[in-house]
């Protein structure tokens, strides 16, 4: 399991906002597929997946305040035969 988490947006950021999550329990991604979109003190940015794989749990809502490193989505990824 691959926990994405919300990065380190600056020096002075430590809680950002949930504006919309992108994704639902299932879905397939790439590792460059957005998977929500927050907002910081200063600036509004799509968080990627980081890794390819299917969701398996979205552990935020939108609305929700969360803080740097927070996990926000969790990623199954299948195993090589």
């Amino acid at each position: 399991m691959i926990d994405v988490h919300i990065p380190k947006m600056g020096m002075s950021t430590v809680e950002v906002e949930i504006l919309a999550v992108m994704v639902e329990v299932g879905q397939r991604v790439g590792a460059e597929d957005s998977v929500v979109e927050v907002e910081g003190d200063k600036a509004t940015f799509e968080v990627e997946a980081g890794a390819e794989g299917t969701i398996a749990e979205i552990l935020v809502s939108e609305g929700q305040e969360c803080s740097v490193g927070d996990v926000v989505v969790r990623i199954a990824q299948e195993l090589a035969a």
